[in-house]
């Protein structure tokens, strides 16, 4: 797939975000990149360069990331079939994979400037109703999917079928506790109380369902009426232009002078410890991170077909163990969230 920033569209209908790669040269690495991806992704829709370009920017992001992020751990891109989105082999194993994003609405309350505002006056019921928000519009995107059956698909059929997710309906989606993601799949979360001797655990508890205003909808996707068809979600919070451009440059795409750098928040190897903040510069050909920093896999207990772990080797995983308790792995470097800025040397 050739030229994907060669406008094929007038400039007002051009995606504010399209807009700003292609002309803004702080993120030259990001541009480089992705036409890098794009020349070697095929284009089974025939509408790729249309909708990254216009009304579908983030989610035809999404799939550049994820086919790199496949492609980086050694899985057979096929091409065979218009959907789901991804065909995959490796080690002879075969999945399928559908990507979906929860996107902005055109009546969105929480703009920008309403959650800069709230965030400054310290506003916690708005903080709150964000967190609410953010489940609402997760679990409702996961659940439309299913509406779609890619598992009656004779070529799906008897094989793995995952969804792949990632947060787009506002800026602040990324930087939320992925704990809540966990909490809507499985129905679960750690209970903690604040002591004496700081936060401490209460275990396991169970949740029934989420509410956001006059809306609720059920908790634990995994247990619902057909998800026994889907093997597992894949997540993060980390697919945006920034990451693009983080990779560009470490990768040595661009010969420009720039100054790229990254705060966050990590996970903490050190026992007892959970996350550990940090602070990076991004230089061409250190190669500090991964596409498949960021990107977890939760397994569904009760999928009829399972995947191998192995399959997933070096992600971040979670599933159920036989008593129905939370397990998993990470990465000793898993990125929670993180900020970035770049800047072009004159």
């Amino acid at each position: 797939m050739k030229d994907i920033f060669n406008r094929i569209e007038p400039n007002e209908k051009l995606d504010d975000k399209f807009l700003l790669l292609d002309e803004f040269g702080g993120f030259k690495p990001a541009k480089a990149i992705i036409k890098e991806i794009a020349d070697d992704f095929e284009d089974k829709d025939g509408n790729f360069i249309q909708q990254f370009q216009t009304t579908g920017f983030e989610s035809r992001l999404w799939e550049l990331f994820l086919f790199s992020v496949f492609k980086e751990n050694n899985f057979e891109i096929q091409d065979d079939y218009d959907r789901p989105d991804f065909h995959l082999l490796k080690d002879g194993s075969e999945i399928y994979v559908e990507a979906t994003i929860s996107t902005e609405k055109t009546d969105e309350k929480y703009t920008a400037e309403f959650i800069n505002e709230s965030i400054q006056k310290k506003d916690l019921k708005i903080q709150n109703e964000l967190i609410d928000y953010y489940v609402i519009r997760m679990g409702s995107v996961l659940f439309s999917k299913l509406n779609k059956k890619y598992w009656e698909l004779e070529w799906v059929k008897e094989k793995p079928l995952l969804f792949a997710i990632t947060p787009s309906h506002n800026y602040i989606a990324n930087f939320l506790p992925d704990s809540k993601i966990i909490e809507y799949l499985y129905g679960l979360f750690h209970e903690a109380e604040i002591t004496e001797k700081g936060l401490e655990s209460r275990g396991l508890k169970k949740t029934l369902t989420h509410t956001f205003n006059e809306k609720e909808i059920p908790s634990n996707f995994f247990s619902q009426e057909n998800v026994e068809n889907i093997s597992a979600v894949i997540f993060t919070n980390n697919c945006d232009p920034h990451k693009f451009n983080r990779m560009g440059f470490q990768q040595g795409l661009v010969n420009d002078e720039f100054i790229i750098y990254r705060t966050g928040l990590a996970y903490d190897p050190t026992p007892n410890s959970t996350a550990k903040m940090f602070k990076q510069n991004v230089k061409p050909g250190v190669m500090i991170e991964e596409w498949k920093e960021s990107v977890s896999v939760f397994h569904n207990p009760n999928a009829i077909h399972k995947i191998d772990k192995e399959l997933f080797n070096g992600f971040r995983q979670v599933w159920l163990n036989e008593n129905g308790e939370l397990e998993g792995i990470i990465p000793d470097i898993f990125v929670y969230n993180s900020i970035t800025a770049a800047a072009l040397i004159d």
